[in-house]
């Protein structure tokens, strides 16, 4: 039995404390207890209910897009809010931003990974196989757009320095606007602009190398070993030549490389380096034969240039000397003078780096002597490029003869020509420090430095074996039939030393004052000039050897032009009549040439603007008949009514007809037939002969009439010419015209 409730507790003070205290919780039911499963959360209201559900905040079931559950089972009227467009669009949005997020995140673990695989594979591959890397990355190299881009070219230098040929024409034009002639350009014949060159889809090696067989490549490595190899003898590329099946099974497949069988067990093995150099030697002698760069040699230079021309590698070795030499020559010949001059450079430094300029360093680094005779043969070479680039660009060496080791003599040289081209350019060292520094109060070479530079140029022409002594026009042996090889080392030599002699002497001719000061000086300069036109007349009339290097010989051209141009302007009645032939002989040679080279075309066009302006300075013209006398002479028909593939009449002699034989390869590198343009409306400015030999002959008949020139002109010979004073076709030709001496 319950025992009583006392009921007085309730009334207890506590108990009234408490009385307002809230009344103890229910007990949980056993079902509800803590062994049971706990109650699941609601799930989240669907983003589309109903107005019903949304009402009663319940759970919206969709049935056909058009109704629920609980309306149809309630018989209410289902009715859907129209979703806001805005957040569809943002919420699609935000999903393609985080798949796109998740896709770029994939990409970068695929790319780590396989640089990890890369790097692991690399540190555990043989030499060998690198070299299959190595060649990967000229294809990716090749094919990126920086490497290829036709604009990809550097500028031309703004300083038009003394050595350059250009710059004698430069000065005759300063002198001409100064007498107050304005310059104006010369519209073409035709009046009608020349055609645009046509956009061409950029071109590949891919195709050429699939299609190339090994006896063309070895005709093409034969073209570099004529054309090159026989003036600089720094490698030999015949032991290329020989392995041409070879070198083209590892250009279509590098991977190759390591398989590739010896012929002969003391060969060395075949590197990348050797491909590089055949690859080089092969655009050089397309480029030869199609007078100037094209796509195709462009394209395969390319897939080298970005390997060689690192300066970044950890070690150096004589054949990566030699590829820049390669590059260098390459560069030449498709006329980016300053490319030039920057490669040469860095070969030069590396030599310097290998210790090739100190005879102690070479014997210790090669000690067999067919290693060390080919190390003397690339220093040598080195030498002399850096030589000529430095002159043609008016830019400094990078060789310097004070670091050169005394004891590392030219006798060690066994090339004839080779030592015959250190002491020219030995003679150039010296011509360049008798130029009077920028500034200085005298800006003329001193009568004595003159004297003694001619006569070490006269004794270097004398020591010129008798060999490779030219045979000049005058002579009665002109005529006989010499080895084209041989016949061009003549010229070259002969060439040089007349075009060193003008340099001492042309400041004789920058005014009409310096050539009274001194006119028989003067006379000596323009002789010179007219006797090297005479014998480049002479060559181009008897052999191909002008038009495969039409760049090497515009050289000459150009800088005996000039001389030209400078006395008639400043002396015409002294110059004018004894200067006509060679100046229309010198514009016969460019204008035949300019209808299949661009270097030449480009030439053109400047001299023929150079003409009204000179025409300008006299007052009357010659009657047309005795232009027209003049016009039939024997000597004057010869050269002006033919073009560079046509026969020559030089000073009286006998025309020598020849065949230009020479294959074109037009811009695009294809090749065609003999004659076809290389480039677009090539010859679409080209004049007519017969009137341009009328203006001509007007000309120099004005000239010797006389006229009134101011005598206080002072150029400045070696100042820098600002190129806001030289603007115009004289600054194209010394911006735009090859700066060697090839």
């Amino acid at each position: 039995m319950t025992p009583p409730v006392d009921m007085e507790d309730n009334s207890s003070p506590v108990s009234n404390q408490t009385a307002d205290v809230e009344p103890p919780k229910r007990p949980v039911p056993p079902s509800l207890s803590s062994e049971a499963a706990p109650k699941p959360k609601r799930g989240k209201y669907t983003s589309v209910a109903c107005n019903e559900c949304k009402k009663k905040k319940l759970k919206c079931i969709p049935v056909n897009g058009s109704s629920c559950e609980r309306c149809i089972a309630g018989g209410v009227h289902c009715v859907f809010a129209a979703v806001t467009p805005q957040s569809s669009k943002k919420k699609e949005e935000s999903n393609h931003q985080m798949q796109a997020l998740g896709d770029e995140l994939a990409k970068l673990r695929q790319q780590v990974t396989d640089l990890s695989r890369t790097v692991d594979e690399l540190k555990h591959q043989s030499p060998g196989a690198r070299t299959t890397m190595a060649s990967h990355f000229d294809v990716v190299a090749a094919r990126s757009p920086s490497n290829t881009s036709k604009d990809n070219v550097p500028k031309h230098p703004q300083f038009v320095g003394p050595t350059r040929p250009s710059y004698g024409l430069v000065i005759a034009e300063r002198s001409l606007t100064r007498m107050g002639i304005p310059a104006s350009p010369s519209p073409s014949p035709s009046g009608a602009p020349s055609p645009a060159e046509p956009e061409q889809a950029e071109a590949t090696d891919v195709e050429f190398w699939a299609e190339c067989s090994p006896e063309e490549m070895a005709r093409l490595l034969a073209v570099f070993e004529e054309e090159v190899e026989s003036v600089y003898p720094f490698i030999n590329i015949l032991e290329l030549a020989a392995r041409s099946e070879q070198i083209l099974r590892v250009i279509r497949d590098p991977s190759l490389l390591d398989e590739a069988p010896r012929v002969d067990v003391h060969e060395p093995p075949l590197t990348w380096t050797d491909v590089r150099l055949a690859k080089l030697a092969v655009a050089t002698g397309i480029a030869i034969e199609a007078h100037g760069k094209n796509d195709l040699c462009a394209a395969i230079a390319e897939s080298v240039v970005a390997v060689t021309a690192r300066i970044s590698r950890t070690e150096v070795e004589l054949k990566g000397i030699q590829l820049l030499m390669m590059l260098s020559i390459y560069y030449f010949h498709c006329d980016d003078e300053l490319l030039a001059w920057r490669t040469i450079g860095i070969a030069a430094r590396e030599a310097l780096e290998m210790g090739l300029h100190r005879r102690r360093s070479l014997y210790d680094n090669f000690t067999d002597p067919q290693s060390r005779h080919a190390a003397l043969r690339v220093f040598w070479c080195c030498y002399v490029l850096d030589r000529r680039w430095s002159f043609g660009t008016s830019l400094s060496f990078s060789l310097t003869d004070r670091d050169i080791d005394p004891a590392l003599l030219e006798p060690d040289i066994d090339s004839s020509y080779l030592k015959c081209m250190v002491g020219y350019a030995r003679l150039c060292s010296k011509l360049w420090d008798a130029i009077p520094p920028f500034g200085s109060a005298c800006q003329s070479i001193p009568a004595d430095i003159a004297n003694a530079l001619d006569a070490s140029t006269q004794t270097w022409l004398e020591s010129i074996p008798p060999h490779l002594q030219m045979r000049h026009p005058r002579a009665f042996y002109s005529t006989r039939s010499q080895p084209r090889v041989l016949h061009r080392l003549r010229a070259f030599l002969y060439l040089r030393g007349n075009l060193t002699r003008i340099s001492i002497y042309q400041h004789h001719l920058l005014s009409a004052a310096t050539i009274k000061a001194d006119l028989a000086r003067a006379k000596v300069a323009v002789d010179l000039a007219q006797d090297t036109v005479q014998v480049l007349v002479h060559l181009n009339a008897t052999s191909d050897i002008y038009s495969r290097q039409q760049n090497a010989f515009n050289y000459f051209l150009l800088g005996a032009f000039a001389v030209i141009s400078l006395a008639i302007c400043h002396a015409p009645n002294v110059f004018a009549a004894g200067c006509a032939q060679s100046f229309i002989d010198a514009i016969g040679l460019v204008r035949g040439f300019s209808r299949h080279s661009i270097a030449s075309r480009r030439l053109w066009k400047s001299i023929r603007g150079l003409l009204p302006r000179l025409k300008s300075l006299g007052l009357q013209d010659c009657d047309d008949a005795a232009a027209g006398d003049r016009l039939h002479s024997p000597s004057a028909a010869g050269t002006l009514g033919s073009d560079a593939s046509s026969a020559y009449i030089v000073r009286g002699r006998p025309s020598v007809t020849r065949a230009d034989d020479d294959q074109v390869w037009p811009a695009s590198g294809r090749q065609s037939g003999p004659g076809a343009l290389t480039h677009p409306g090539l010859g679409a400015d080209i004049p007519d002969m017969t009137e341009l030999n009328n203006d001509i002959l007007n000309l120099f008949d004005t000239l010797g009439q006389g006229s009134q020139f101011p005598d206080d002109f002072d150029s400045g010979l070696y100042n820098a010419l600002d190129a806001d004073l030289v603007g115009g076709d004289g600054l194209d030709i010394s911006r735009r015209f090859l700066q060697g001496l090839m």
